[in-house]
């Protein structure tokens, strides 16, 4: 579920990385659910309790659950008990034992336990989904790591912060705090990180800016270092997930269920409930659909046993996804419907509007485009009261192309206007936001701020080079991304104007934008003529009773298909509404007038159609035509010849070419 960030970008921040300060510009996401392996902090060769630890993970969570507790317990105050009590807290998330937590961690007053405390809560708030109780008590523990000079404690506290962030899909600034993480490991005197904790944030991080083959080398070294087969499971997921994004199913299916293997065997039923989720997600993707089912229903019991609601609907909406691409739609209306029941309205806009776009595309694929109209327009309002620009978005092109499908073709220009609009803002608003350090995330307190600076006083002069030479670099990415921004913008608008002059399923041109062209063109040349073909499918409703909307649209598609490439180029073709289309045919030469509809008239009739079941049919369709060599009359006057020459073509017995008069 990740957006990709473009390949343009790739090349910009590879041209700058080596001078400049690291900026990023991010959509929010996709891999919603990823729920990187607890990081790998204290090297094993210094560590004796890490190197037992990475053993009894590997083989059984809850062996590991029990050793932790007992650290935790002999480990006095530190950085190191801070990662103790954070490991032991994501543990128990999985085995459902977050509420013996109190009498397990026992706190004193000391900073350390107290930045334990608000991480603890920040985890427990992360794994429910609460995006602003995790990010408050995440801010409550940074400001108070920050202010004790202790890089292990500041480097394992964001360490956790990335995790948190990757798991509520947040990938805002995501590269900043990795470099911190660095920064802050690399002053240690001992080494500090294991290789793997800091590898997997990093290749979560390259996936969601679309740098798919960099992240797959990444994943397979982080597997590669794992001694232990066992400590490998969630590296399969997110590997698996990254092939998801570039289409490769085959691949995301065989390391998922490695995954699961492991997890089943570590006991671990909450990461077996995520990599069941997972693998019915790709198999929808694959088009299996009774196995995504199966899967996707296994992973929504694990969640009602750990009543974990959030998570069920979202195993709901990936099923009603499955519902709607077997064109099951009551059921899909039914799943989304039980999805809502589940979450409030306060914790998960987000998931709330997506299944109010689910439901709107579920309506239309009824036919029930008012109702879809209804849906859109609530996701539409959900995504304007959270400022959720990426949904507001979806939410304005949906509406716009229901709104073009019902003929209101001014409301649907008004929708046009309005989502150029939020485009042109949101990009806006993402340069600014590219441009703000630490403090627009988490509002940094003065006292971390002077800290950086103490860091830096021994070598004043190169830091002031340092600064001129950042803000002539910042002034070049400015304008760099300025035009790229103004790039995609443009891009976007033809994009949209083509959409509202086309029709979304056979890509041939909307009634108003055909009669406009056609209004304009020129006289005919001397010895032609122009015509106009109105022709439309036969018995198509029973082709949508007998054997399905898919193959209904399926018969227009190709259609469509057949019209643009037996007519070629000069040719225009519109689709006036349902399964009725138009045609104009430019200087033509009088003798082969009548021929050429004919002869694209048999075509059609004996070009088969595949059914969903595989089935092959043929259909037909009827024809009218009208030519002419001096400026045509009121285009209405003409479609209004054709349409009664169409209807004497069906009465005498369909798939037939008529003259209009």
């Amino acid at each position: 579920m990740a957006v990709k960030t473009p390949n343009y970008y790739v090349i910009i921040r590879n041209y700058l990385l080596p001078k400049a300060i690291s900026l990023r510009f991010y959509v929010a996401l996709v891999l919603s659910l990823i729920l990187i392996g607890a990081p790998s902090v204290y090297s094993s060769t210094q560590n004796t309790w890490q190197q037992t630890y990475d053993i009894l993970r590997a083989q059984n969570t809850r062996t590991a659950f029990d050793y932790l507790v007992k650290q935790v317990k002999i480990t006095q105050p530190s950085a190191k008990r801070v990662y103790i009590g954070a490991t032991l807290t994501r543990t128990a998330l999985a085995l459902k034992q977050e509420a013996t937590l109190n009498t397990l961690i026992e706190y004193d007053n000391s900073e350390y336990d107290v930045i334990l405390q608000h991480l603890v809560m920040a985890l427990i708030s992360a794994h429910n989904n609460e995006y602003e109780q995790t990010m408050l008590a995440f801010k409550q523990a940074i400001t108070r790591a920050y202010t004790i000079e202790d890089p292990a404690l500041t480097a394992t506290v964001e360490l956790f912060y990335i995790n948190a962030k990757i798991t509520l899909a947040n990938y805002i600034q995501l590269d900043h705090h990795i470099q911190e993480v660095e920064r802050y490991a690399n002053v240690l005197e001992k080494p500090f990180w294991g290789l793997n904790a800091l590898q997997n944030a990093k290749a979560l991080n390259a996936n969601f800016l679309g740098d798919h083959a960099l992240a797959i080398e990444m994943y397979q070294k982080v597997i590669a270092n794992s001694k232990y087969e066992g400590n490998k499971a969630p590296y399969y997921n997110n590997l698996a997930l990254t092939y998801l994004e570039i289409g490769n199913y085959n691949d995301a299916t065989k390391y998922l269920e490695k995954a699961l293997m492991l997890r089943k065997a570590q006991k671990n039923q909450f990461k077996v409930a995520l990599a069941m989720l997972n693998l019915g997600i790709v198999a929808n993707k694959a088009g299996n659909y009774d196995l995504s089912l199966q899967w996707l229903d296994k992973a929504y019991q694990y969640y009602v046993q750990f009543d974990n609601p959030y998570r069920q609907a979202y195993a709901l909406v990936q099923k009603a996804k499955v519902y709607t691409n077997t064109a099951k739609t009551k059921l899909a209306t039914q799943a989304l419907e039980l999805a809502l029941s589940k979450i409030s309205m306060s914790n998960n806009i987000n998931l709330i509007t997506d299944i109010r776009l689910q439901a709107a595309e579920n309506m239309r694929a009824l036919g029930q485009i008012e109702k879809a109209v209804q849906q859109a327009t609530q996701a539409k309002d959900l995504s304007q009261n959270v400022s959720d620009k990426t949904h507001l978005i979806q939410s304005l092109e949906l509406l716009s192309d229901l709104y073009a499908q019902q003929s209101n073709f001014e409301q649907a220009y008004t929708l046009q206007k309005q989502l150029i609009a939020e485009k042109e803002q949101f990009n806006s608003q993402r340069a600014m936001q590219a441009m703000i350090a630490l403090e627009s995330e988490l509002e940094v307190t003065a006292q971390q701020l002077e800290n950086i600076r103490l860091e830096k006083h021994n070598n004043l002069q190169l830091d002031q080079i340092s600064q001129l030479e950042e803000r002539q670099q910042f002034q070049a990415i400015i304008i760099l991304f300025s035009l790229l921004l103004l790039f995609i913008s443009l891009r976007g608008y033809s994009k949209h104007k083509y959409r509202a002059q086309h029709d979304n399923l056979t890509g041939a041109l909307n009634r108003s934008a055909f009669l406009s062209v056609v209004s304009r063109t020129n006289l005919p040349a001397i010895g032609k003529q122009h015509c106009l073909v109105l022709f439309d499918l036969d018995h198509f409703k029973q082709v949508n009773d007998v054997y399905g909307h898919p193959t209904g649209d399926r018969a227009l598609k190709q259609t469509a298909m057949l019209a643009k490439e037996f007519f070629g180029s000069n040719a225009l073709l519109s689709r006036f509404g349902g399964e009725e289309f138009m045609l104009f045919l430019p200087n033509l030469a009088r003798s082969s007038c009548v021929d050429i509809i004919e002869q694209f008239r048999v075509q059609l009739s004996n070009t088969p159609i595949e059914t969903e079941s595989g089935e092959e049919i043929n259909i037909t369709a009827s024809f009218s035509s009208y030519y002419y060599q001096n400026s045509p009359q009121s285009l209405d006057k003409i479609y209004s010849k054709l349409d009664v020459a169409l209807y004497q073509a069906k009465k005498s017995g369909r798939n037939r070419v008529v003259c209009a008069l």
